[in-house]
């Protein structure tokens, strides 16, 4: 989600005692749990995939990434990995929420900006990490579709568009990514390159004139007349009558929801031409 917002410049004192709680907290319950979690881990590959990760698990991995390391978050997953908990499973059920629950904190005033950052890098660094279990050795086919996925212009913090795109590539699409492109340079992309599909993704509710306004640009502009488009983000899990408001063609609560919609938006072009 967009994260660019006026601070206060010193610090408030509930902001302190807030984090002093989460500290503790982390300090206290999650390294215990931590612990007790390794000493029970069943070797690699055990039969049956565990129950998906859950609120537990998003708060430990929350306050792992805020007040661990970068090895401590890692690990962490790992473990869930070798317990027999799949990378889809941990990329839909884990690192997505996280990433929804630390931007609910710095809303709520619950952590700093600096937190949020700090925590979206390293759960970008655990996404990357897995990306190899989850694609495993699919490759795109010859002629395969292609998809661009961006950010609207001027947002922050590409996670969830990294996510979706992991999907896109399992799927074995063509993926490119464009996350911190201008408007201008989305447009020139689409003019220059053919794309069945350009996947937008968007926080705020109040970007949707700016995200309307680009949608039509890429139309006008693109290799592709019959282009698809596909937006998603949190404004649009919880209002996904504004797709077809903003002129997009489907929209998607997760990565896997998205390629499903692709898939069928290219089967339902291809059928008009």
């Amino acid at each position: 989600m967009s994260l660019v917002r006026r601070r206060p410049t010193t610090e408030d004192p509930k902001n302190g005692r807030t984090r002093a709680v989460l500290a503790r907290t982390f300090h206290d319950e999650v390294i215990p749990r931590l612990l007790m979690a390794r000493r029970q881990l069943p070797a690699p590959g055990a039969a049956g995939e565990p129950p998906a990760p859950g609120r537990e698990q998003v708060a430990d991995l929350t306050a792992l990434v805020i007040h661990g390391t970068d090895a401590g978050s890692a690990a962490y997953v790992q473990a869930l990995h070798n317990r027999g908990t799949s990378a889809e499973s941990i990329t839909l059920d884990l690192l997505a929420p996280t990433a929804r629950h630390l931007g609910r904190m710095w809303e709520e005033d619950a952590c700093s900006f600096g937190d949020v950052t700090l925590g979206m890098v390293r759960l970008g660094n655990v996404l990357r990490l897995l990306s190899g279990a989850f694609a495993g050795d699919t490759e795109p086919l010859c002629g395969a579709p292609r998809a661009l996925l961006a950010q609207l212009p001027g947002e922050q913090h590409g996670l969830g568009l990294a996510i979706v795109a992991q999907f896109f590539r399992r799927a074995s699409w063509q993926v490119r990514m464009a996350p911190a492109a201008t408007g201008a340079e989305l447009t020139a992309l689409v003019a220059e390159e053919w794309f069945n599909i350009v996947g937008l993704s968007v926080a705020c509710s109040n970007s949707m004139d700016a995200l309307a306004t680009h949608i039509r640009t890429i139309r006008r502009a693109s290799r592709n007349p019959k282009i698809g488009v596909l937006v998603g983000g949190p404004v649009f899990v919880a209002h996904p009558h504004l797709s077809a408001m903003v002129g997009a063609d489907a929209t998607a609560a997760d990565g896997k929801q998205a390629v499903q919609q692709a898939q069928s938006l290219v089967s339902l072009l291809a059928r008009e031409q």
